[in-house]
């Protein structure tokens, strides 16, 4: 059983009968030291493939719903209506591809067939979806999204594994998903630049820019993939008991109190990420007017989060996991604020500011805390004797895009309620304040309770040494 500390934190202990107890008396080796030794190569290998993923997956909750209804006539009703949808989908596949890539892994199988028939499968869905035909209802955009997102899943639940399983060592976990970060972002900004390029009339996310860009993440989609099944490691598993039954799944998820906490938080910072999400480039094109610059600034908030990302690192190296993580919720929850009090007509670059701090803070959330759930994966390993790291990134998975997607939801139905219409040229001050509502003040809310959760995070760097000296004695070479 877990139990509770006086200061709120949650203790951790072990099964009794775990023969490698003694190793929590030994000297523990150096939290800085790696054990695993990949080289950077190696690394930027295993993350090559997230780059093309999200190329594509940059347009598809704060880009490509606004296309499709500026460009190709659907309400944004109906649109929020297909993003709540494809959570409710997610609910079942999430949790199923992680157990059968689980399974499949157990068995002596690879990662690596997962996220390139996955990463494959996404960018054929987004040729249907950025090349729609003349006339596009709701149910053409709700049926090949849906496909989109279950491919997308099928390769994301194995990759973020895959990093997982490539060290154990505390630093260096973070340094692979900080690599992941960076070569996901670089993915992102390519996207985000394209209407700057002088091909287009326009600096506007339009159809033509989607097309093109299509052509583009293919290209990046199967340089990745070869990249990675040619040249990044395997990973390497831990034995684990025979047989499996649903009691024994149900257990290793429900009994593992890390995770829960962990899953309470990242479900309310999806929330209030899916509503900045949802909202963004109505708040920027429609509200603040800086229709010809909103590229630009997506453009500046990635480039420079990117560049800021290995200082996120070194924070982890000086504090911990846990308290880097809080300090980019804190950032995001302070750029709200700021959002709050710009007006229409202020200079654009002031708006920038404010959404480039925010790309800065999500950046904690892919390096902080993706690679926390490594080791509280290595937690349920060394409790549980089962490896169901696919699981557990599978169901974090499940409720961020639920959180994405029903905030994302929340915030488009709200700002349709109210009757704010992109296309109009002012706003009353009712549109506006259901606007805001969705935009700052309920993402606001959320992010102080994810904090509360956050804080009682209890795998703390000495814990996850007593974990990874246990686990070391039953690792097997992939």
């Amino acid at each position: 059983m877990n139990s509770t500390t006086h200061d709120g934190s949650v203790s951790l202990d072990f099964p009794s009968g775990d023969s490698n107890s003694k190793s929590s008396q030994a000297v523990l080796p150096d939290p800085g030291a790696s054990n695993s030794g990949l080289s950077k190569s190696k690394i930027f290998a295993f993350a090559a493939p997230a780059t093309g993923a999200f190329f594509f997956y940059a347009s598809m909750f704060s880009i490509l719903p606004a296309v499709y209804v500026k460009h190709f006539g659907l309400e944004l009703s109906a649109v929020a209506t297909v993003v709540l949808l494809i959570r409710l989908f997610d609910g079942i596949t999430d949790p199923t591809i992680g157990y059968l890539a689980d399974r499949h892994r157990e068995a002596g199988g690879s990662r690596k067939p997962w996220v390139v028939c996955g990463g494959l499968g996404a960018t054929t869905a987004c040729y249907f979806l950025f090349y729609p035909p003349e006339t596009v209802t709701m149910t053409y955009y709700l049926g090949w999204s849906v496909v989109y997102f279950f491919m997308l899943t099928v390769s994301e639940v194995p990759h973020m594994t895959w990093g997982s399983e490539l060290t154990l060592d505390y630093n260096e976990r973070a340094t692979v998903f900080g690599v992941r970060y960076f070569t996901a972002s670089f993915g992102s900004l390519i996207f985000y630049a394209m209407p700057l390029l002088p091909l287009y009339t326009t600096s506007d996310y339009t159809p033509e820019v989607l097309q093109d860009g299509l052509k583009v993440g293919v290209v990046l989609t199967v340089i990745g993939a070869l990249w990675a099944v040619f040249h990044a490691p395997g990973g390497r598993v831990t034995k684990s008991i025979k047989g499996d039954s649903f009691g024994l799944f149900i257990r290793t998820i429900w009994e593992n109190k890390p995770f829960l906490i962990y899953g309470a938080a990242t479900l309310c910072m999806a929330l209030a990420y899916g509503m900045w999400f949802g909202l963004i480039y109505f708040y920027l094109d429609a509200y603040l007017n800086v229709t010809g610059k909103v590229a630009a600034i997506f453009m500046i908030g990635h480039l420079v989060a990117l560049v800021l990302s290995p200082y996120w690192l070194v924070l982890i190296r000086k504090t911990s996991k846990a308290q880097a993580w809080l300090i980019g919720v804190s950032i995001f929850c302070s750029q709200l604020v700021c959002m709050f009090l710009i007006e229409p007509g202020t200079s654009w670059w002031v708006p920038a500011l404010f959404v480039t701090i925010t790309y800065i803070s999500f950046a904690s959330n892919d390096i902080a805390a993706l690679s926390t759930l490594g080791d509280i994966v290595d937690y349920g390993r060394c409790k549980f004797h089962k490896d169901r790291g696919a699981t557990y990134y599978a169901v974090n998975s499940f409720l961020f895009k639920v959180g994405l997607g029903v905030g994302g939801g929340i915030a488009l139905s709200l700002a349709g309620f109210v009757g704010f219409d992109p296309n109009a040229v002012s706003h009353n001050a009712y549109q506006v304040y259901g606007l805001q509502l969705g935009f700052i003040g309920l993402p606001f809310l959320l992010t102080l309770l994810g904090f509360t959760f956050i804080i009682r995070t209890p795998i703390t760097r000495r814990r996850h040494q007593i974990i990874q000296r246990r686990i070391e004695s039953r690792m097997l070479v992939s």
